[in-house]
């Protein structure tokens, strides 16, 4: 008769949680006494093994060497990244935007989520079935993720946009006025650089799907990806390839700054008036 580890019916999370426990105690680690040994703060040590926080790829380096394993934690991370259910979004804000030297992202639909004032993401949110404390509480997340250039070390920000988002009123003109207003004021910001791709360019590479690369501290690269049902976050190298060649292909095709300024200005007085 086929045995199964009690742990295959977890999800990689779950997975990563119990076994960092088991092994601490099988080495008869304190938390305290993993975090010492892991360089890191005691209480991320319990969050992890209570599933309150995600792990990370460095913290699981250091679990493998803590325990002297051969990429078994590394292994269960990249398992992680790639699982549906692993709540894509939370990971790539929580996770991978503040550790973020450079961030890179391209929209054909709307204005990039860090740069989205509430009332606009509060529209697109409204069309889900989420309940409106649910959609309240996402708004307000997502707002607070311009917080990330505002720390001591902000990541540099590019982002490419399709024209056509300027001329499509997520929630009424009054609101994509006022969104696109806050868009021309956050580009001036050092670290934020916004640049339009014009529809006449007829850019295929970018009709896919919206995407944002990441390069972290550690020199390692992620990326995040939308589909029409879901998203997926993931670090494999085939992937970021891929879609860094495909933002390469889109960018070639966008308007400068100033030109973008300008065009972004011309759209707000078309829906003031």
């Amino acid at each position: 008769m086929e045995t199964h580890h009690p742990g295959d019916q977890m999800s990689p999370r779950a997975r990563f949680a119990h076994d960092l426990a088991e092994h601490r105690k099988a080495a008869r680690m304190t938390q305290a006494a993993a975090a010492a040994r892991m360089r890191c703060h005691e209480s991320l040590i319990s969050h992890i093994e209570t599933g309150r926080r995600a792990p990370t790829l460095e913290f699981a380096r250091e679990a493998d060497k803590v325990f002297d394993l051969d990429g078994h934690f590394v292994a269960l991370f990249m398992r992680i990244t790639q699982s549906p259910t692993l709540g894509w979004f939370a990971r790539w804000v929580e996770e991978i935007e503040p550790r973020a030297v450079i961030l890179q992202s391209w929209d054909p639909l709307l204005i990039p989520g860090v740069l989205q004032t509430a009332d606009y993401a509060r529209a697109i949110f409204a069309t889900t079935t989420a309940s409106p404390d649910r959609v309240e509480e996402r708004v307000q997340a997502r707002i607070q993720r311009i917080a990330v250039f505002d720390g001591p070390t902000p990541p540099t920000f590019l982002a490419l946009i399709d024209e056509g988002v300027l001329h499509r009123p997520v929630g009424g003109p009054d609101v994509l006025a006022a969104q696109l207003r806050y868009l021309l004021e956050l580009a001036q910001h050092p670290q934020i650089t916004v640049q339009l791709v014009p529809i006449a360019t007829g850019s295929a590479a970018g009709m896919m799907s919206a995407f944002a690369l990441a390069r972290l501290r550690d020199g390692s690269e992620v990326v995040s990806a939308d589909s029409v049902l879901s998203g997926h976050v993931t670090g494999d190298h085939e992937a970021v390839a891929r879609l860094k060649q495909r933002y390469d292909t889109i960018r070639a095709d966008a308007q400068p700054k100033n030109v973008t300024q300008q065009a972004i200005e011309d759209a707000i007085r078309k829906w003031n008036s």
